[in-house]
């Protein structure tokens, strides 16, 4: 069914390089999709991963593509929260998911008790037809009303984001790159245009694998007398710091001293009666964080 719809799009006419919308594509559509269209030899599949989730979809067939890409990057919340704050003519359905198995796909008859609707008020519950209720149509009915109010969403979204800042949301992947270039187009002083760069490609992937979250560690589990205090902004006031901007110069420079920048090298971690708490991140296989290591090993890292 899958590969169907996907190739019906393709049979639509000039879509070549269009983009749809799936909401959270990355952590549900996404196994559904991938799972039929891998074994598909017509189709390529280009994806985009982050933090193990799809993020992007392209499909190629017949040297056209499409891209897919998930809306919930883009407006981070549920679907009746984004109709209602968009204000948008359709209102999220009410569907009994609970009702559903495979010994009744025909049902027609009284509505599902209330306990079959999760998050499903009384009044709501009381305003779903009684008599004559087929399953068929109001699965039918419900995919309908979630795609057209989706869709609508989105519409109110780019217009809104084009009218304001002469941007098409399209561009971009997720809510974060899109207020960059917000920013970037509207609000960054024009004498910081040339000295911000914006690295792509293989650069940015080795300056990218020296970029680690926070490293939190606790030593001591117990503590019989003392105050609990919340150190907050630590992010924001570390963004007061020097960075490196402007061009990136590769060098071969050993001197830690004369480096203001990104360095690989080989990180020898002392013993530990040197050296009791270990601090240096390390990453492994696919990416993931190991806890600092002792002994040698490889990596780039901020001088």
């Amino acid at each position: 069914m899958v590969n169907r719809i996907i190739l019906s799009i393709f049979m639509k006419g000039d879509i070549d390089g269009y983009t749809f919308y799936a909401h959270n594509l990355g952590r549900f559509d996404s196994v559904f999709i991938l799972k039929s269209l891998v074994t598909n030899k017509y189709f390529s599949l280009i994806p985009i991963w982050k933090d193990n989730s799809l993020i992007k979809l392209t499909i190629v067939y017949n040297k056209k593509k499409i891209n897919l890409l998930d809306s919930y990057r883009l407006i981070p919340n549920n679907l009746e929260n984004i109709l209602e704050s968009f204000k948008c003519s359709i209102k999220k359905g009410k569907f009994p998911y609970n009702f559903v198995n495979k010994n009744n796909l025909n049902y027609v008859g009284d509505k599902p008790l209330k306990e079959f609707f999760d998050n499903t008020s009384y009044s709501d519950y009381s305003l779903i037809k009684k008599p004559n209720w087929n399953l068929k149509k109001e699965v039918l009915n419900y995919l309908k009303s979630d795609l057209s109010g989706l869709f609508e969403a989105l519409l109110k979204f780019n217009e809104n984001i084009f009218n304001q800042y002469n941007l098409n949301i399209t561009k971009f992947k997720t809510l974060l790159g899109l207020a960059l270039a917000v920013y970037r187009s509207n609000y960054l002083p024009n004498h910081l245009t040339k000295e911000l760069k914006m690295i792509k490609g293989e650069l940015e992937r080795e300056i990218r694998s020296a970029y680690f979250g926070g490293n939190v560690g606790v030593y001591i589990n117990k503590i019989n007398k003392g105050y609990l205090y919340d150190v907050n902004s630590q992010y924001s006031k570390a963004m007061l710091n020097d960075m490196p901007i402007g061009n990136p110069i590769l060098s071969l420079e050993t001197n830690l001293e004369k480096i203001f920048g990104f360095v690989y090298g080989e990180i020898t971690c002392p013993d530990e009666n040197i050296l009791q708490i270990p601090f240096i991140q390390h990453r492994g296989y696919f990416g993931k964080t190991k806890p600092c290591p002792r002994g040698k090993f490889k990596r780039l890292i901020f001088s």
